[in-house]
C-alpha cells in the first residue's frame, strides 16, 4: 500500500527528555531538594511547568495546557523515575483535532534544568541523555494495520495480519537511534459497537528514541548539546526519509 509519510500529517507530537543520573536521586533521601527543585522549574519556565504534586511515594510537577474551545488538557511535564527525571513538552496533541501547544525552547529548558540538577546534587554523574519523539501520522479512514502490513512481501501474511509492531535499531558510532513503528486509533467518533466503518479513523505511531551509548564518565555538555542537536536533525530531515523508504543524503 503506497502510504507517504508527511509532515502535514502529523496529528500528535510529544517530545520527552530524560537523563539517568547514578547514583540514583530518590525520594527517599532527597524529597527536600527535590520539592526545591521543583519550585524552581515552576518559576523558571511557567509555559511548561505549573503544579508540583508530592506524595510518600511519587513527585511529579503538571501543567494544565489551554485547548481550542476553552477546553484544558492536563499533563505531568516532570516527572521522577528509578533512572532519574524525565521531562515531557507536548507540540501537538489530537484531542477531538490536532491542537498545536507553544512551548518554545525546550532544548535551552532541558539544558537549564540539567544544570540546576547537576547544582542540587554535585555528587551525582549525568551517564546517558536521551529524547523521545513520539508521533502519530494521521493515515484518515485507510486502515493503518493494513500500512504497516504492508511492508511484508507475502500476500498470505499481509492478509493474515490483525496487528503488529516494528522495531529499528540503528546505531550511530557514539549515539542509539530506535525507531518503533505500530498501528493506531486515532479517534473514534463515538463508542466502538456504534462507529460506522466510514467514520474510523486511523494513525501510524511512530516513536524514535536517541540517546547516548553508556559510558562510565559524567556527560559534558558539548557531549549533550550534541545529542540534542543530532534528534533535532534526524526528525526534522532523516526520519519522514526512513519511513518512505528514501535514500538517505549521507549516514
Amino acid at each position: 500500500m503506497n502510504y507517504q509519510f508527511e509532515k502535514d500529517n502529523i496529528s500528535q507530537h510529544i517530545v520527552k527528555y530524560g537523563a539517568h543520573v547514578q547514583p540514583g536521586v530518590t525520594l527517599k533521601d532527597d524529597k527536600t531538594k527535590l520539592q526545591d527543585y521543583c519550585n524552581w522549574l515552576i518559576e523558571q519556565f511557567p509555559e511548561a511547568f505549573e503544579t508540583l504534586l508530592s506524595g510518600p511515594a511519587q513527585l511529579h510537577v503538571q501543567k494544565s495546557f489551554l485547548l481550542a474551545n476553552n477546553k484544558r488538557a492536563e499533563l505531568p511535564t516532570f516527572i521522577l523515575t528509578g533512572a532519574g527525571p524525565v521531562f515531557t513538552f507536548p507540540q501537538r496533541l489530537f484531542i477531538d483535532q490536532p491542537q498545536d501547544l507553544d512551548i518554545p525552547d525546550r532544548d535551552k529548558i532541558f539544558r537549564k534544568a540539567l544544570d540546576e540538577l547537576r547544582g542540587k546534587f554535585p555528587e551525582r554523574k549525568i551517564l546517558r541523555v536521551g529524547v523521545v519523539h513520539e508521533l502519530v501520522f494521521d493515515t484518515g479512514t485507510i486502515d493503518s494495520v493494513e500500512i504497516v502490513a504492508s511492508n511484508l512481501k507475502n500476500d498470505v501474511w499481509r492478509e493474515q495480519v490483525k496487528n503488529l509492531r516494528i522495531l529499528l535499531e540503528t546505531p550511530r558510532q557514539d549515539k542509539n537511534v530506535n525507531v518503533e513503528i505500530k498501528p493506531t486509533y486515532l479517534r473514534r467518533s463515538g463508542p466502538a459497537a456504534d462507529v460506522p466503518a466510514g467514520d474510523m479513523r486511523f494513525g501510524i505511531m511512530v516513536n524514535v528514541d536517541i540517546n547516548n551509548r553508556q559510558i562510565k564518565d559524567d556527560l559534558t555538555k558539548a557531549q549533550i548539546n550534541d545529542i540534542l542537536a543530532f534528534a533535532n536533525d534526524y526528525i526534522a530531515d532523516e526520519l519522514i526519509k526512513l519511513l518512505n523508504n528514501e535514500y538517505p543524503d549521507s549516514i
